[in-house]
């Protein structure tokens, strides 16, 4: 429709009146009586209550000639810019409708969010609360927009703590959101949460914002010393976990203090994180059980681990001082007593390990408008990924190219991978820098060296990144002693090592998929743990979160560790990446870890499915039997990942073995050598392909 200047003016000022009784605005009474109101009438209004013109203008860039606009603002125009007419916009009252499959706890609330001003800009602080009928089943809400141009939206559920923060329960979590085509007049969207219009169904659990995650985590061989197994048995009890009052005593209403309290008990296709039974779930030695709490503030509530017999006799109990929880994890050393009608009779120790999950330290950043976390289409094809680039080093017979630097990255690519490893650590200066090891052999410039016993051994973690470039670098192969140039004293930029993963994020092609690789020291059976660590954890993962995010979005990518907490952390730290659960599994090569959640391929599943990851990243050697294949599917079957790695797939024919029993991807060293003859290019390195990556960049 062609309308004039003042008509256009007429129209805004008309649809404001419209917004003014819908936002309850007092409008003065030169407007109540007016039949038309001017712009400057409009204007003042808007600024006084808090609106934005975006609803109206940026929104829908037909919804008024640019110059009528600058002309009210006072914005000056040039001599020769005159009025054009454009097609006019008016804001239409939309009806929004979501029904959810389950009702909600009461403290749950269903949000609507989307890509307008109106709908909060992605934002969970802006999302549009919709209003509860027929038993918290049906959600309902009426939002006044501008039906110019298709409008992207997702439904939400969240919680609102005591201090007015929003936690997020659930999102819809397809790659591509919601569209609600234009409407004109009885507009009214029927939904059903999580569901898809092509009847898709996918959901997940958010990441924290304000809030934290702390977990309490029964995850190894021996947990309790018990001082009287008639009185209690670690293979006999049920386990609860009761947030308390400051007197330790009275439990704290989980509802209204936006404390939600799950646990998982880890067994295949069961994994899942459901609310405790009444008086606790079962537990016998060897399972894994971890507490899962979403919390407001971790240092200001205590807990209580009450324990009971299978009979449902109170057993003991142990008390979680907040004054505990310091760290990001570690070990709590706990008293179990007798019910205080039993004397308090100490009858039991308990180690038990925990963590610490706070909210990402650049969290603005995140937001609704997509997540690629669960992003692994079934039409994609087996991928390649080079080990460290185009494998291993400090090796006989090694590549050209040193491992974990730009030219061994790309010569992965030429070879056709579609994806690298890298591994990442953290600086004493925190700069996360590649390098495999934790620490590297070393010796004083101009030294001679000449048996092992000369070498010193320096952890990447205490040594800045100026004084790491200088270091000498020797590795022991074949228990002969080998020197390579140091950073500084290698002339060619890509083949350097200890390059930083913000310069390797910058030198490789988006084309080329990324596996970063986390390194953290872990503990073996045996109590020794592989490196000191000293940066706190929640650090060390914002610090690689930030650089990802700033310079590694855009392309296909992954975070994956041995470490199963620093995996929950990438998890639930952000909504963008997927993450994948490394495991040694069951192998002759190395001692076995403490942590019961590496030990099988099966647990390792198990812990993708009951922290929502992507998959695991299992080693070879475990699919070497006449069940490989069955191992794969049992992985497949929970729609997860699978990323094999290890010596054993170092072979053209281990590649095709692993990509025929149905490994998603296969991690090896030479891609040079072992890629197979008939592949023609990299899976990624298409433009329709990569297209579909972009959406990760945040502003």
């Amino acid at each position: 429709m062609q309308v004039s200047r003042w008509k256009i003016i007429w129209r805004i000022a008309r649809d404001f009146r419209t917004l003014a009784s819908f936002y309850k605005i007092q409008l003065p009474s030169v407007a109540k009586n007016s039949i038309k109101m001017s712009m400057t009438t409009v204007l003042p209004i808007i600024k006084t209550n808090g609106l934005l013109l975006d609803d109206h203008i940026k929104n829908c860039v037909s919804y008024a000639e640019a110059g009528a606009i600058a002309d009210d603002y006072g914005v000056p125009r040039a001599i020769d810019d005159e009025p054009e007419v454009v097609n006019v916009c008016t804001s239409t009252l939309q009806t929004f409708t979501v029904t959810l499959d389950e009702p909600l706890q009461s403290n749950e609330r269903v949000g609507l969010t989307g890509d307008v001003n109106a709908l909060g800009d992605w934002q969970l602080n802006r999302c549009v609360v919709l209003n509860a009928t027929n038993n918290n089943l049906v959600w309902t809400g009426n939002i006044m927009l501008e039906p110019c141009r298709n409008i992207s939206y997702r439904y939400l559920v969240f919680v609102e703590d005591n201090t007015g923060y929003r936690q997020i329960r659930r999102w819809e979590t397809h790659l591509k959101p919601r569209s609600l085509s234009t409407c004109k007049m009885n507009c009214h969207q029927e939904d059903r949460f999580g569901v898809s219009s092509n009847g898709e169904i996918k959901f997940n659990r958010g990441w924290i914002t304000n809030e934290s995650i702390v977990q309490f985590k029964f995850e190894r061989e021996k947990m309790f010393q018990v001082h009287d197994i008639e009185k209690f048995d670690p293979d006999n009890i049920l386990i609860k976990l009761i947030p308390l009052e400051e007197d330790l005593q009275t439990p704290l209403d989980p509802q209204n203090s936006a404390i939600n309290v799950e646990v998982t008990k880890m067994q295949y296709g069961e994994s899942q994180l459901q609310a405790q039974p009444s008086l606790g779930i079962a537990y016998k030695r060897h399972e894994i059980i971890i507490f899962h709490v979403t919390v407001p503030d971790p240092t200001a509530i205590a807990f209580a681990l009450t324990f009971h017999s299978q009979s449902k006799e109170p057993l003991g109990r142990a008390i979680i001082r907040p004054s505990l929880l310091v760290a990001s994890d570690g070990d709590l050393e706990l008293i179990v007593t007798q019910p205080p009608e039993k004397s308090e009779t100490v009858i039991a120790l308990l180690t038990l390990p925990y963590l610490v999950v706070k909210p990402f330290s650049d969290v603005d950043r995140l937001n609704f408008r997509t997540t690629f976390a669960y992003y692994w289409p079934k039409s994609w094809p087996n991928l390649d990924v080079g080990h460290r680039g185009n494998g291993k080093s400090y090796i006989a017979d090694p590549p050209a190219e040193p491992e974990n630097t730009v030219a061994s990255f790309l010569r992965a690519y030429e070879s056709f991978a579609d994806m690298v490893e890298l591994d990442v650590h953290l600086t004493a200066d925190d700069v996360p820098v590649v390098y495999h090891d934790f620490g590297v052999r070393t010796a004083p410039q101009g030294k001679t060296v000449k048996t092992i016993d000369q070498l010193e051994y320096i952890l990447i973690k205490d040594i800045t990144y100026e004084k790491l470039k200088n270091l000498r670098v020797f590795a022991i192969i074949d228990n002969e002693i080998k020197e390579y140039p140091s950073h500084n004293a290698e002339p060619l930029i890509e083949h350097r090592i200890f390059p930083r993963l913000k310069d390797i994020l910058e030198a490789l092609p988006k084309t080329l998929g990324l596996d970063v690789e986390i390194k953290w020291p872990q503990t073996r059976k045996c109590g020794n743990l592989e490196a000191e660590q000293t940066i706190d954890k929640n650090f060390f993962v914002d610090e690689v979160l930030k650089t990802i995010i700033d310079k590694g979005c855009g392309r296909p990518l992954i975070f994956s560790s041995f470490d199963p907490d620093i995996c929950t952390m990438f998890r639930y730290k952000q909504n963008i990446f997927p993450v994948l659960f490394l495991t040694m599994g069951e192998t002759k090569k190395w001692q076995p870890l403490m942590n019961l959640r590496t030990r099988t391929f099966e647990q390792a599943i198990n812990n993708a499915q009951a922290f929502e990851l992507a998959g695991t990243a299992p080693h070879a050697e475990d699919f070497l039997g006449a069940n490989g294949a069955n191992m794969i599917e049992k992985a497949r079957n929970l729609g997860q990942a699978a990323l094999v790695w290890g010596d054993d797939c170092n072979s053209k024919e281990a590649v095709k073995y692993f990509q025929n029993i149905g490994a998603t991807a296969i991690c090896y060293d030479r891609t040079d050598l072992n890629m197979r003859e008939s592949k023609e290019r990299a899976f990624f390195n298409s433009t329709d392909i990569l297209a579909q990556f972009e959406d990760q960049c945040r502003p």
